[in-house]
């Protein structure tokens, strides 16, 4: 006969547990494999959950309107790396309809990332407020961001606010940019410097932590591909991203 002194009650069954053994129904050997069973989901199944299932939101954003060059074949690159790590958006100015900002100042009617015009932009937005990280590729042109993509980072404006202390009425304000850019020839370092001037500028979007890269000597559609040094930089980056 068992000794009532090892007889407990299931809080969840209402039961009594005697011994190790629960005298009842399932419910009650659920109750003594709860805490087990907790720190099993703890350690397997919300780990899963939480690294794969939840997986960072990065947003490519390809500047070169070459089908066949650089910007295109190293965005495989970055996909490839991504590939069941993150949830990836590509945008290609290149193919889209981004129009150049009027400054006429719409978008301060609302406190809230918006633009009155209607182009894929616009469309964009609220990717770019929501993602966790956003990767720019693009050509050097004459020095400087190219034309398409002075358009995209001039039409961040939709996220200032002038009311808010930091200028800035983006939803979030702890996401990563980075910059991976390409020159046919010219000072690498001096573009670099170009490169993290103007990615400082997406800091109205929610972007205050950057990083960027430049590939020198790739005029040839494709040439980074064959770089050993670019290639690794082009995995270190895709790492920092989701990291």
């Amino acid at each position: 006969m068992q000794d009532d002194s090892d007889q407990t009650i299931c809080p969840k069954a209402k039961r009594p547990v005697i011994g190790r053994f629960p005298a009842g129904n399932y419910a009650t050997i659920l109750c003594v494999l709860h805490k087990p069973l907790t720190r099993w989901y703890n350690k397997t199944i919300k780990k899963f959950y939480l690294e794969v299932i939840i997986m960072k939101k990065v947003l490519i954003i390809n500047a070169s309107k070459r089908r066949n060059g650089n910007s295109y074949a190293v965005a495989r690159k970055f996909a490839e790396k991504l590939e069941g790590k993150a949830e990836v958006t590509f945008f290609n100015i290149g193919e889209k309809d981004v129009r150049v900002c009027l400054a006429c100042d719409g978008c301060k009617r609302q406190h809230t990332p918006n633009c009155v015009q209607k182009d894929d932009f616009a469309a964009l937005i609220p990717a770019i407020d929501s993602c966790d990280a956003m990767l720019i590729l693009s050509p050097v042109h004459w020095d400087q961001f190219p034309a398409q993509l002075k358009a995209f980072l001039d039409r961040t404006y939709s996220f200032m606010d002038f009311s808010q202390p930091d200028m800035s009425m983006a939803t979030r304000k702890d996401k990563k940019l980075a910059g991976y850019f390409f020159a046919g020839f010219g000072p690498v370092d001096v573009y670099t410097q170009m490169v993290e001037a103007n990615l400082k500028s997406f800091a109205t979007a929610g972007f205050r932590d950057y990083k960027a890269y430049v590939v020198g000597n790739v005029n040839v559609p494709g040439s980074a591909m064959e770089s050993e040094d670019a290639m690794k930089a082009a995995d270190e980056m895709a790492t920092w991203l989701i990291g």
